[in-house]
Formats: C-alpha cells, structure tokens, sequence
C-alpha cells in the first residue's frame, strides 16, 4: 500500500510539474507564473500535501505502527519525484542535446530538496506531536502560523532564498498537518485544506507581497 501509493503520488507531481513547465500558465497582474522554472511550484505545494495525506492515511491504517511503510511511502515518493527532469529530457528534447545520465542526477537532486529536505523537516515534529505534546490543539495552530512566519522571515532576509523558504516551510506544514491528523483522527480534508493554504501563500503570496507589496492587482 506505502509503496504504490508514494510513487503514484510522485509519478503525478512530476507530470503535472513537466507539464507545467511547458505549458503552464502566467499572469503579470498577480506576479505569477508556472510555465519555465515557475513549474517548480507544483512539487513546493504538493509535496507536503502528498507527505501529510500519506503519513497520516498510514498511521491510521497501521494503528500507529507505522515507521516501515511511512518509509517506504516516502522513498517511492522520492522516486517519482526524481522522474521530474529524466521525463522532461525525454518528452521534451533540447535541439542537439540528447538523454544522459545527467538527466537522472538531476532527478535525484530534485527529489532529495523536494521530498528529502522536506521529510527531514516534517519527521521529528510529527513524532513529536504524536505524544501528549500533540493534544493542545491551541499548539497545533500556533505551529501552523509559525511554518508560515518562517517563510515570511527567510524570504525577507538576506540573503534571500525564496526556495529554501518554502521547503523549510513545507517541512514545517507536512509534520504539524501529520500530528494534527493523528491527534484528530478525522477531518483530514480541512487540514488539506489548511496545508493548500500556506504553502499557496509561501509560494505565490510572499513573492506578490515582496515585488507589489499590499497593493491589489490590476487587471
């Protein structure tokens, strides 16, 4: 079950990523673009989302026991992941540049920044809130707003690295949402939902506020 499903999971983001980044959409007024290297937010935003669905979903099923297939739900998730820039290269060929193994290092590198970092974020703090930690729901929401006061903080300092602000911020997000879920045990679409939410803020709401600051967009 882990397996299959991380690499369905992963398999999905990278086409929608490769797709994207092809064919994907832009719009000036609201400073965003996901066509290009803009692609890349389809695996900043789902990832964590696929990370906390698969956790939590495993933890459930496994009553807890959970550390084999969470692992190997989060490998496989990593594999599909790394097939980002191996299926670019093959569905999209350069002129005069053909597939190469560097194709696959590439991959591999996308998978460990956007699967790997993240994981090893989200891990410590999801067994954390697993224990009694976990119970204070007023906890559980003050870590939210502070995964996503820590995107607001390295997108501003310097010097700014607005990737690494949202993958710590995804990590952060994937294992507050994981606890919560095992806490809650229920009402998993809402912390999808809250999960949507900051990293669509991480990832298009800071960068609008930083080059147009408060001001609504003209169309």
């Amino acid at each position: 079950m882990g397996f299959v499903t991380g690499l369905i999971w992963g398999l999905l983001i990278a086409a929608a990523t490769v797709a994207l980044e092809h064919y994907g959409p832009s719009s000036e007024p609201l400073h965003i673009s996901l066509s290009g290297n803009g692609a890349i937010a389809a695996p900043e935003i789902l990832v964590p989302l696929a990370i906390f669905w698969g956790w939590s979903s495993i933890a459930n099923a496994y009553a807890g026991r959970s550390i084999v297939p969470i692992a190997l739900y989060t490998l496989a998730l990593f594999l599909g992941i790394s097939l980002i820039g191996p299926a670019d290269a093959w569905f999209f060929p350069e002129a005069g540049v053909g597939f190469s193994v560097q194709d696959f290092i590439g991959g591999l590198r996308q998978g460990s920044l956007f699967v790997g970092f993240v994981a090893v974020v989200a891990a410590p703090i999801y067994w954390i809130l697993r224990s009694r930690i976990g119970t204070s729901r007023i906890l559980i929401w003050m870590l939210y707003l502070v995964s996503l006061g820590i995107a607001i903080v390295l997108s501003y300092s310097g010097p700014r690295d607005p990737l690494a602000a949202v993958l710590v911020t995804g990590g952060l997000v994937a294992g507050v949402a994981s606890g919560h879920a095992w806490q809650r045990q229920g009402g998993r679409t809402l912390i999808a939902i809250v999960v949507i939410v900051i990293m669509v803020l991480a990832v298009f709401g800071i960068p609008y506020v930083q080059a147009k600051g408060f001001s609504a967009p003209r169309f």
